[in-house]
């Protein structure tokens, strides 16, 4: 199941990278906006803290890593919150204020590069669906590479999208095997492992992680059935990972305890609102005045899946 989900995740990543940003238009066809003051923030970046960074050589060259396309990402998800020149105007002022003129102007280039293969990628014809998933993927996967090269050369692909590149093949990778009708279950385990088997160490024990966390509570759920006490639990959880660790657990214990302590109260309470007499408007009242009472706005809104 974990591996499932792994793939879902990993194919979403293919999915995303195929996609272009909803680009109004390339950066030629808007005016170069002045810097001088830092244009306004949008609300949906209000309390954020801009993702990725831009950073130069001693030489004052800028340094093309992946952590500059993010940067340009964090702004553009504001695409349609604000003009596409209101973008421009704060990613160059970013910049500026990262970077010494000489890099500040190649990154500002690369922005408008990127921005043309993202206007040029929404205006491509997506992929018509034949086969597997995972053809279909991989074609789209393929035309993708194909105009990005025409935007970027191969030095330069590589150094801003080669992890991304990586990771989505291997998505693509595990799909194939994942999909492939003449692998029965056990060839499909060892081919999967061989994929693994292949990848460098610090992308398998992020792969790996999340089955950790898994066998963690499935350990703890053995020990309360067996008898064991809170303590057991922790006991356990501290060898395994740390106190500090353990103790985030058990705070999350603690508040899932009491999150069902009090569905179970409410549902009680509900159920007697229901079958009380009365018109429907009375009972909609009461219901609404024991929401208020027990939940927040945000908890209510989870309250639907308890109700049935």
């Amino acid at each position: 199941m974990i591996w499932v989900a792994g793939v879902v995740a990993a194919s979403a990543l293919v999915v995303v990278g195929l996609q272009g940003a909803p680009v109004a238009a390339p950066r030629a066809a808007v005016p170069a906006p002045a810097v001088d003051a830092p244009p306004r923030a949008v609300s949906s970046l209000a309390g954020t803290t801009p993702d990725g960074g831009a950073t130069a050589t001693a030489d004052e060259a800028l340094v093309l890593d992946p952590a500059l396309i993010r940067l340009f990402d964090y702004y553009l998800t504001t695409v349609g919150e604000r003009p596409l020149s209101a973008i421009q105007a704060q990613v160059e002022h970013d910049l500026d204020g990262r970077l010494a003129p000489r890099a500040a102007r190649q990154a500002k280039d690369v922005f408008a590069r990127y921005l043309q293969f993202k206007t040029a990628l929404k205006a491509q014809r997506p992929v018509r669906a034949a086969g597997r998933s995972v053809d279909t993927l991989r074609e789209g996967l393929r035309l993708m590479l194909a105009l990005r090269a025409t935007y970027f050369s191969a030095v330069e692909s590589q150094a801003l999208f080669g992890a991304q590149d990586a990771q989505a093949s291997a998505a693509l990778a595990r799909m194939a095997i994942e999909q492939d009708p003449a692998l029965d279950a056990q060839q499909r385990r060892e081919r999967l492992s061989a994929l693994d088997a292949r990848l460098p160490a610090s992308e398998r024990a992020q792969r790996e992680a999340p089955l950790a966390v898994v066998r963690l509570e499935e350990a703890a759920q053995r020990i309360r059935a067996q008898g064991g006490s809170e303590d057991d639990v922790y006991r356990m959880r501290a060898a395994a990972t740390s106190p500090e660790a353990a103790n985030r657990l058990a705070d999350v214990d603690r508040e899932e305890a009491a999150w069902k302590a009090r569905i179970a109260s409410y549902l009680a309470q509900r159920a007697a609102l229901l079958s009380a007499s009365g018109d429907d408007a009375t009972r909609s009242g009461a219901l609404g005045d024991l929401r208020n009472r027990l939940f927040t706005p945000e908890e209510q809104r989870r309250l639907a899946a308890y109700e049935g």
